[in-house]
Formats: C-alpha cells, sequence, structure tokens
C-alpha cells in the first residue's frame, strides 16, 4: 500500500459517504457533484488495493478493510478539526507576546509612544521591542513587525507607508556665531557639517527647494555617526550644522540649544518610514491589531 499517497481530504469524504450512507448525500452536503465522488473515493480504492464498500442497489456496506481504514479516517478527521481550533484560536487570541523590531532613534521617538498606548489598550499582550540600527531577517530571526526608514529593496514581504520623516537644518548658536554666514544652501560647503553614515548609506547630499527652484549640496564635514542621536548631541557641542529629522531634536530648539537655519528653503528628500510585516495570510488577531494600531496612530508627516 503506497501510504504517501493517501490524501486526507480523500479520507475525511470516505468517511462522510459512510456517514450519510450515500455517495449522493455525501456530494450533496461536500457541494460537488455526486461523480466527482465517486471518482474520489475510486482514487482512494485503488491507492489502498481494496475495496471500501460493498454496493447494492439500495446501500453500501463497508467491508473488512474498510472498517479498518474508517477507524483512521475518524483519527484524521478528529485531528484537523483539532488543528482548526488551534488555529481559531492562534488567530484570535490576544494574549502572548509580539516581537518588533524599529531603528534606534525612530522607535524611541515615533514608535515607542504608540506602543505605550496599544499596550494600555491590551493589558495581557506583551511586546519585546527591539530597537537596533542593522537590517533585520524577520524570517530568520522571528520578528513580527519591523518599522524600516528608507526605500526598501524588492522583497517577499509586505510593506505598508506609514509616512515621510520630516527634516529640519540647524546648528547650535555658538557655531554660527563663529562660522561663515550661511545664507543660501550653496554656503554649506565652506561650513562644517555632520551627517548620518553606516555600511549602506552616506546622507552627505542635502537638497533643498525655494521660489529659486531646488537645489542640492555635497556637504562635508569632520565627524559622520550611524547614530541620530549621537548626531544631535554633536551638534549641540557646536560641531557642526545638522540636517536631521525634526522630531529627533526634542526640545532642543525650545530651550535655544540649537536653532533652525536657511528657514526660506524647505529641506527635502526626507526618507520614508514602512511598517513591514512577514504574511498576510493566517496572521494572529494580537499582530493584526498592532498593525493596525500603528497604521492608524503614526501620522502621515512624521
Amino acid at each position: 500500500m503506497a501510504l504517501k499517497n493517501v490524501n486526507t481530504k480523500g479520507l475525511v469524504l470516505f468517511s462522510q459517504i459512510n456517514k450519510l450512507g450515500s455517495l449522493s448525500a455525501a456530494a450533496q452536503l461536500l457541494n460537488m457533484s455526486r461523480s466527482s465522488v465517486s471518482k474520489q473515493l475510486a482514487a482512494l480504492e485503488k491507492t489502498i488495493g481494496s475495496r471500501l464498500f460493498n454496493r447494492t442497489t439500495r446501500k453500501l456496506v463497508l467491508t473488512n478493510v474498510g472498517l479498518q481504514v474508517l477507524k483512521e479516517a475518524h483519527k484524521v478527521e478528529l485531528a484537523l478539526q483539532a488543528i482548526e481550533h488551534i488555529s481559531e484560536d492562534h488567530q484570535s487570541d490576544m494574549e502572548g507576546e509580539i516581537k518588533v523590531s524599529c531603528a534606534s532613534a525612530q522607535g524611541r521617538t515615533h514608535l515607542l509612544p504608540i506602543i505605550t498606548q496599544f499596550l494600555a489598550h491590551h493589558p495581557n499582550l506583551g511586546i519585546n521591542l527591539q530597537l537596533e540600527d542593522r537590517f533585520v531577517d524577520m524570517v530568520a530571526e522571528n520578528v513580527d513587525i519591523s518599522i524600516r526608514v528608507g526605500h526598501l529593496p524588492d522583497s517577499t514581504l509586505i510593506a505598508r507607508k506609514l509616512g515621510d520623516l520630516s527634516w529640519l537644518l540647524c546648528a547650535s548658536p555658538e557655531y554660527l556665531k563663529n562660522s561663515p554666514p550661511l545664507e543660501a544652501p550653496s554656503d554649506l560647503v565652506h561650513h562644517r557639517c555632520l551627517f548620518y553614515q553606516n555600511q549602506k548609506w552616506t546622507m552627505n547630499t542635502w537638497t533643498f527647494t525655494s521660489d529659486k527652484g531646488e537645489e542640492s549640496v555635497l556637504v562635508s564635514g569632520p565627524l559622520s555617526i550611524n547614530d541620530p542621536s549621537a548626531l544631535v548631541s554633536a551638534a549641540i557641542k557646536h560641531t557642526g550644522v545638522l540636517l536631521i529629522d525634526k522630531d529627533l531634536l526634542g526640545e532642543t530648539i525650545k530651550q535655544g540649544k540649537l536653532i533652525p537655519v536657511l528657514p526660506n528653503y524647505q529641506a527635502i528628500g526626507g526618507l520614508p518610514m514602512y511598517i513591514v510585516y512577514p504574511e498576510k495570510e493566517f496572521m494572529p488577531a494580537k499582530t493584526r491589531a498592532l498593525i493596525n494600531f500603528i497604521l492608524e496612530k503614526m501620522p502621515s508627516k512624521i
């Protein structure tokens, strides 16, 4: 007997035929044609190598092999029902843990306030938030949701755009007092600029728009860092001019530690932010709820 070729669908069909007493009744219940039911039963019998029913004009009678196979078919049905219950519980369960990854600075500033709100609504849930500035393999590392900044490579992951980061050019008052005039983007070539750099990106081309049009400047400076928060600290210590996600500046502008520069020019090219997740089908309710909550609460202009 080629057991590896016995499919669960055929066994469940066989069990239903026996329970209902005829091929026609099974076909009606399963929304199939009688000929299709007959073909599938014949295929199962061929695979097993024996007839499962003795057919008379009035009824179907199980053979000895049919009786033995029916016992195993019942076990298959029970197992499938148990799996269905597990699946339903998994998809509707609002308990347990959700693993989320995000870039450090954006996670602290943009994501953490939303997550704390979400947890207030779902006290039985836990969230493991991984803040790290590296590419995370979501499938290999069992990450449920990732918040990613920048243009995404082609992927089988599902990505939904949350918005675009808003940029601000700024520097400390002391730095500006002791530096050349800064009245147009072209003046930046004469300034010490601070910019983000990691193994993949060097963000030292700054683009601005105004009534005069669009202008891009390739800047340079004494310090590039792969941590936006450290760049803000360096700017506060008068190290140079900084172009950065404005929300990462915190209270530094209000406190006068940093001041906006080139107010008549708008920095453009702010990086997009996405929420990314590995799969759409069979997603647990808790994961879908958090995704929808982030999509609702994250403003389009971040």
